[in-house]
């Protein structure tokens, strides 16, 4: 049977005059509801975009590409989640239209029209933001679009700065669109592009009394520095040598290397693309890259059927600006069933309001949960069967 988070759902709403379907599920940001950017933006797409090619940035559903790919346009959808693809890629078929797809933002050529829904984080933004006046031919528009409370208006201003200068705004629900025009005479090498994804930065810590070295970029979780709890999760699991590891979430995969410096043989598992390149990276300056696989994979979906000595993660919690639970339920109910019988391990930071034990037990009684770790921010369960 397939657990609900899995389920896919087709939902239909009215979009700038038109009916438009989509799937949705679970683990996608605002999965259920046409978010007040999405409309923006859409009501901005004119009837003019056949024969037009046209990159939505954060395709999230794949809603304004479906949309512009009925009207005739040449569609390119990207989107740093795995999920976020999948249901673009849904979303094409349920309104019969076709696109490329891309996970992640390598995209190459020119393009008449740049879509871009702002996600968390200025520099992030920013790097999305020269990749558009990069793939944009002159003359060539940005819609921009996001919620106040985001940061929209700061972004708006970078667009002015980076791309060009504003044709129109639009405001709705606390939200706001801006039309950049990229100017005639600029060309794409005018904004040199980084030779990976986001601007990568070298980090160290010390931790169990090694030097490990990380990747961090925008969009990672962990950018900048090792975070508290991820420090008490590397100190308190436990990994024998030759034991097969899930890093399951892995982020800029500092976890995954410190399993495999400890002798672990280790699958690094998560859904965003700059989170898989983060990860590569950081191997690469451990050098355990003969240790670990990376997978891209919805919570757990890559590994099914697969049993794992000792799993370790700390589940997200936050989706775009607010809270969300599914993903991380989703993680906890994954790991107890990957784990090997008779001496598995699954070792699970979170904040100490978050009281994932219960979830734990409700899915396998069997499972034995205790508090390996605790201070007055984090604790580290440790769940054996």
């Amino acid at each position: 049977m397939i657990e609900p988070y899995y389920t896919w759902q087709t939902l239909e709403a009215t979009l700038a005059g038109e009916t438009i379907r989509w799937a949705g599920k679970p683990g996608l940001e605002a999965w259920d509801l046409l978010r007040p950017s999405t409309r923006l933006i859409a009501q901005e797409l004119s009837s003019g975009e056949a024969g037009q090619r046209l990159l939505d940035l954060r395709c999230g559903a794949g809603v304004c590409g479906a949309l512009a790919a009925r009207r005739g346009a040449d569609v390119t959808l990207c989107d740093d989640s795995l999920v976020a693809l999948e249901a673009a890629r849904r979303t094409l078929a349920l309104n019969s239209v076709n696109g490329q797809l891309v996970h992640g933002d390598d995209v190459t050529g020119l393009f008449d029209l740049v879509l871009l829904d702002a996600p968390r984080g200025r520099e992030w933004v920013r790097h999305l933001l020269t990749l558009a006046a990069q793939v944009l031919r002159p003359g060539g528009r940005l819609l921009l679009a996001g919620p106040n409370r985001g940061g929209i208006k700061g972004f708006i201003e970078d667009a002015r700065e980076i791309v060009g200068p504003f044709k129109a705004v639009r405001v709705k629900a606390s939200h706001r669109l801006a039309v950049a025009e990229k100017p005639v005479g600029q060309v794409g090498s005018d904004y040199p592009r980084p030779s990976l994804p986001y601007s990568p930065g070298i980090c160290e810590a010390t931790v169990r009394g090694q030097t490990v070295r990380f990747i961090t970029r925008p969009g990672v979780f962990s950018s900048g520095e090792l975070d508290t709890g991820t420090r008490a999760l590397i100190e308190t699991m436990v990994i024998r040598p030759g034991e097969s590891v899930l890093d399951l979430g892995c982020g800029c995969g500092v976890v995954g290397a410190a399993a495999a410096w400890m002798g672990g043989q280790v699958v690094c598992v998560d859904s965003s693309a700059a989170a898989l390149h983060a990860t590569r990276a950081t191997l690469e300056l451990n050098d355990v890259t003969e240790h670990v696989q990376v997978l891209a994979s919805d919570c757990c979906s890559a590994v099914r059927g697969r049993r794992f000595d000792v799993i370790a993660t700390n589940p997200p919690f936050h989706q775009g600006l607010g809270v969300e639970y599914d993903v991380a339920r989703q993680f906890v109910r994954d790991a107890a069933h990957l784990l090997v019988e008779g001496g598995g391990r699954i070792y699970l930071v979170a904040n100490r309001f978050i009281h994932y034990e219960r979830v734990l037990s409700d899915v396998c009684v069997a499972l034995q949960v205790t508090t390996a770790y605790e201070d007055s921010r984090f604790r580290v369960l440790k769940a054996e069967c």
